[in-house]
């Protein structure tokens, strides 16, 4: 029996089916590697991220920590007016000791300019001074327990708010104005837990011509009564009124007709300010204060 063999050379063409699985195995080797960077590139992704929101949390701290410090602290009517104030009264101390100085006026001294109507407090000698409390501080009375920064309306804006202090007892008077009428509303605190309010007919001394006036007794709805006097020679009137530790005096040349509604409104927003109260800055006044000192501190 003879047997042939037949030898393959190199050259041969190979058997069918063996190309396409060497080229099945060279895709699968170059798609291996694709996959090992896929992660590295994966990973790079993410740590950015990571970086990134790390990096708004640290901004966030950051300004909450220096909104914080940057609130001012307002314990008193004082502490809100001009730190103007206090040196000028240290210059006049020293002028009456016999320093030579150029005379201060009352603009030195931040008060209201000379005029009896504006520069007098109802119950308040002549001689008390009084001061002015910047318009832009005028919401930081709030924090205090103070209602006249809540009062607004009747088409009425803030001209000035003043202030002065007798025995222990403030009065922060604010007036309102259309540029054609007026409404001036005082209120009267004590500044200590033993201190008394005088009485209330006190406050209207000099201010009230009671034998020139009509007056009534209201009943408000807020239970409080109202003592109101209606000037008969001016076209003026005052109403006063009380409840507790305070005391409100309003003094208009409004109509008379709306004497009672405005002392509704006064005593209305008395016993509902607790609830307005801001007792702190809300979260986002205080991140908005941050922001802004660290804007400010990168830009020096």
């Amino acid at each position: 029996m003879i047997v042939r063999m037949t030898r393959h050379d190199r050259s041969t063409p190979a058997v069918p089916g063996a190309s396409s699985s060497e080229s099945h195995r060279s895709w699968h080797r170059g798609t291996v590697a694709n996959e090992a960077t896929r992660p590295r590139a994966g990973w790079l992704v993410v740590l950015t991220l990571l970086v990134l929101a790390l990096l708004g949390v640290l901004i966030f701290v950051a300004a909450w920590v220096v909104g914080g410090r940057a609130l001012p602290q307002i314990n008193s009517v004082q502490s809100l007016l001009p730190q103007g104030v206090q040196s000028s009264q240290q210059e006049v101390e020293e002028s009456t000791d016999g320093a030579a100085g150029v005379p201060l006026t009352s603009t030195d001294l931040n008060l209201i300019p000379v005029d009896a109507s504006d520069a007098t407090l109802p119950g308040a000698p002549e001689s008390t001074e009084i001061q002015q409390i910047p318009l832009e501080s005028l919401n930081a009375l709030k924090s205090l327990g103070w209602s006249v920064p809540h009062l607004s309306g009747f088409g009425l804006t803030a001209e000035y708010a003043e202030t002065g202090v007798v025995e222990d007892i403030r009065t922060v008077q604010l007036r309102l104005t259309d540029g054609e009428h007026r409404l001036d509303i005082s209120e009267t605190r004590p500044e200590e837990s033993d201190v008394e309010l005088a009485a209330l007919e006190s406050k209207l001394e000099g201010l009230v011509d009671t034998s020139a006036s009509v007056r009534e007794t209201l009943t408000l709805r807020t239970g409080d009564e109202c003592e109101l006097f209606i000037s008969e020679g001016a076209q003026e009137w005052t109403a006063a009124m009380g409840s507790g530790r305070v005391q409100y005096v309003v003094t208009s040349d409004l109509p008379a007709e709306t004497a009672e509604q405005i002392s509704n409104w006064v005593m209305a927003t008395d016993r509902s300010r607790v609830q307005v109260l801001p007792i702190v800055p809300t979260g986002s006044e205080r991140l908005e204060r941050g922001f802004e000192e660290l804007l400010a501190w990168l830009t020096d």
